[in-house]
């Protein structure tokens, strides 16, 4: 397992030992580059024209890959079977300028807190599974950018639900503080 990701708490091993499989979808962005060339009356008319013809299907154009300027790698999903993914925009390029980074963090992390408090509110924490999978889900979303992250999703599997899940509304507040200041 990649140290990058998360125990999972989705379904069990099989007992007899076999491997699961798990589908993954990765992807790199790599810059191109092509030139064409347009005739027009003006520059204000010439970059109208540049900008239609690459967004009515003219990217064709783009034909020089620039391999070196790879940026970007990052697991865009993994899952099992047909479930929903397990994890998903997992970076593997701090520096990655396309990564949501801390407005994708933010909005997060507030879902995460009001799930953990309306659960909460609601009392006996066992009778809303996709809720508890969903709080999990979210922290493994956290894990790279959050501390503690990962280890409270994997708590979910030893802690009671209702104790769990109010670990993770003060963990998830507290994350919201701390960001504030």
């Amino acid at each position: 397992m990649s140290p990058l990701l998360p125990a999972a708490d989705a379904a069990p091993r099989p007992a007899t030992g076999e491997l699961r499989t798990f589908q993954v979808v990765a992807a790199q962005d790599l810059p191109m580059y092509g030139g064409f060339l347009v005739q027009a009356a003006d520059p204000d008319s010439a970059l109208a024209q540049a900008k239609a013809t690459l967004l009515d299907g003219g990217a064709w154009v783009l034909v020089d890959p620039e391999p070196d300027g790879a940026h970007s790698l990052r697991i865009l999903s993994l899952q099992e079977g047909d479930q929903d993914p397990i994890f998903a925009d997992v970076p593997l390029d701090p520096e990655a300028p396309l990564w949501p980074g801390p407005e994708y963090r933010a909005a997060l992390l507030s879902t995460t807190a009001a799930l953990a408090e309306l659960v909460a509110s609601l009392g006996e924490a066992e009778v809303h599974p996709i809720a508890l999978d969903q709080l999990a889900t979210n922290l493994r979303l956290l894990h790279l950018e959050c501390e503690g992250a990962g280890g409270l999703a994997a708590a979910r599997a030893t802690e009671a639900p209702e104790a769990w899940v109010e670990q993770v509304m003060q963990w998830a507040w507290s994350q919201i503080a701390a960001d504030a200041q």
